[in-house]
């Protein structure tokens, strides 16, 4: 069900280049954004000593790496990225030569982490069966929440049946706030970001 996936994204790639439209992003601008978003699941006391540890699943070609790089957060810190397209673990090692940064192709996170992410790791998933790729969204996330020792982002794109496009997969937040309560942690967090189609989840130890 994967191998469509990754052969999309290692053709957008070659199509595109490194750049956010090179991994089905609009641009660098909204890219950015949720980026940020997704770093305010870091403790306080994380951003300003580092020392952490982040899982990065579904990498592309690293750029959130390169958004957080320079950040005290990665003082000392370790970020494992993972992606299942060949093509952009290599533009990944090619780009980035930073000894804090392990590129790993793997449909799993192999190392344990203080922190995991997954920005828009869940929204292309060709021309899966829906049901099955909900369900592996939901296997994908246990496991990436037992490599996760303090917290968990991810986003995933809000069901809005005025604007949905082949390919990608929108969820009801509500059923996903559900799951991850039940199955992860009872301490969610669910954040809608209008005008931007995702919803994004915070998941906590």
């Amino acid at each position: 069900m994967l191998a469509p996936v990754a052969r999309k994204y290692g053709r957008r790639l070659n199509q595109c280049g490194a750049t956010a439209k090179g991994v089905f992003w609009r641009d660098e601008k909204w890219q950015a954004v949720r980026f940020d978003r997704m770093c305010e699941i870091f403790e306080p006391s994380d951003l300003s000593d580092g020392g952490v540890t982040i899982n990065d699943f579904g990498c592309g070609y690293g750029a959130l790496f390169d958004h957080i790089a320079h950040w005290p957060l990665m003082n000392g810190g370790q970020y494992y990225g993972y992606d299942i397209a060949q093509e952009m673990i290599a533009a990944c090692r090619d780009r980035i030569n930073d000894p804090r940064a392990t590129f790993i192709r793997k449909m799993v996170a192999t190392n344990s982490a203080d922190y995991s992410i997954a920005s828009g790791t869940y929204n292309l998933h060709g021309n899966a069966d829906e049901d099955a790729w909900h369900e592996y969204i939901e296997t994908s996330l246990v496991q990436l929440w037992d490599k996760t020792e303090k917290a968990l982002a991810f986003n995933l794109l809000r069901d809005d049946e005025a604007e949905r496009y082949d390919g990608l997969y929108y969820i009801d937040p509500d059923r996903m706030r559900k799951f991850c309560q039940t199955k992860l942690s009872a301490n969610v967090e669910v954040f809608d970001e209008s005008p931007m189609p995702d919803v994004t989840f915070f998941v906590r130890r």
